[in-house]
């Protein structure tokens, strides 16, 4: 019975010690947990919310930016909520409206309307010129040499091409010179000397393809054909997702030198790899473990609870379950202060160390000083499942902090 005293006890101030150094981690939504993650015209979804709360989507813009899309096209239903200065149908199906989806979704991420409507583009207020193409380079070609004309300041391609023939490259290499930016998800017009190749990392940090200039969150929010808000995944939302950012800075009257420098900082595959560490390699590891820690902890007090009734019942003068009552409110009250409700109350963190402090305290008190091995078997059982309980507890305490403290990595 002292071994699973000792044990528990250990534990508690492992967790305390753990919760002190990841302290962030107990005022952010676990991460995987952020799946329903609230809806709010002011954010562009998860990638700005989760990922890149500084950057400002509402922040007036200062310029005239124009930005072309070479893609599906723009479905009509959503034009209102776009600033579509051109649209043009260059892949031969005469109508330069969207018929797949992934044009308009692109289009939305980079520049919806701050109309407090649907959700709002990470350069709300840009103008959006849509090249609707196929995948052929004879396209594409049209679509470049359309761009050139338009003399737009950034160029997103989310897709791959059959060929990159040495006309798209002489194009590619002239909208360069013309001072553009250029962004796309097909690896082989990285090649091409400034431009710009746009991978994928997911929640725990991890680059999903080697080999890319920037990386952007594989999730994103954007509105379909449907005008609804829908989850996206892939990297040609990425792509779409550092477009956005470039015509914003750009926006805001930062130089395009400047502005690759910025989007470095977010975006590079140094700056993303800074930013994994221990907590997300836990994470990965033990993901969920929480949620199966947490039931066990529910079932363990009704257990523990049922035990304690009983021996209060046998035995009214009891130190020891004193001790254990004062502590169960402290672990409620606790409880109360690690919902999600608390999240990002930064304020709180120490309230809940504080808390922590006094239940570990009390309860090395009650293991150490007291004497809890009565003769008779109900005390025993009770002690067994208590210290059982704290160790069930403690576990759930580490992984919770760790998993928020994951969460709560951003830019």
């Amino acid at each position: 019975m002292k071994f699973f005293q000792k044990l528990s006890c250990v534990m508690l101030l492992l967790a305390l010690v753990i919760c002190f150094y990841y302290r962030n981690g107990l005022v952010s939504k676990p991460i995987g947990h952020t799946g329903e993650f609230a809806l709010k015209h002011e954010q562009a979804g998860y990638a700005v919310s989760l990922y890149y709360p500084k950057i400002d989507l509402t922040k007036a813009h200062q310029k005239n930016v124009s930005v072309g899309i070479i893609d599906s096209g723009i479905s009509p239903k959503v034009g209102h909520e776009l600033n579509i200065a051109a649209a043009y149908d260059l892949s031969g199906q005469n109508e330069p409206f969207d018929q797949t989806g992934q044009g308009t979704k692109i289009a939305s991420i980079i520049g919806a309307k701050d109309n407090h409507y649907k959700m709002i583009g990470l350069a709300p207020n840009v103008k959006l010129y849509s090249y609707k193409v196929d995948t052929t380079s004879h396209a594409l070609q049209a679509a470049l040499q359309q761009a050139l004309s338009d003399r737009v300041e950034v160029l997103d391609l989310s897709f791959k091409v059959d060929q990159i023939t040495p006309q798209i490259k002489a194009l590619v290499n002239k909208y360069l010179a013309q001072g553009g930016l250029f962004f796309t998800a097909d690896k082989r017009l990285g090649q091409i000397r400034g431009v710009a190749t746009v991978g994928t990392f997911n929640e725990y940090f991890e680059l999903l393809d080697r080999g890319r200039t920037y990386y952007a969150p594989a999730e994103q929010l954007a509105l379909g054909m449907d005008n609804r808000i829908q989850k996206v995944t892939g990297d040609a939302y990425s792509t779409a997702f550092v477009s956005g950012t470039a015509a914003s800075l750009l926006a805001q009257r930062v130089a395009p030198a400047q502005v690759k420098q910025q989007l470095a900082v977010y975006f590079s595959p140094q700056a993303i790899e800074k930013h994994h560490n221990i907590s997300h390699v836990i994470a990965k590891t033990f993901n969920k473990s929480d949620i199966y820690l947490g039931i066990s902890l529910v079932i363990l007090t009704l257990i523990t609870a049922g035990l304690a009734l009983m021996l209060a019942i046998r035995r009214r003068k009891n130190k020891y379950l004193l001790g254990v009552s004062i502590n169960t409110l402290l672990l409620l009250i606790l409880a109360y202060l690690l919902v999600p409700i608390q999240a990002n109350d930064q304020t709180m963190k120490y309230w809940i160390l504080s808390l922590l402090v006094i239940f570990t305290l009390f309860q090395l008190y009650f293991s150490w000083r007291l004497d809890m091995a009565k003769p008779f078997r109900l005390n025993r059982l009770f002690n067994l499942s208590y210290n059982i309980f704290l160790l069930v507890f403690s576990l759930w305490l580490i992984m919770f902090v760790m998993l928020g403290y994951a969460g709560s990595t951003h830019f």
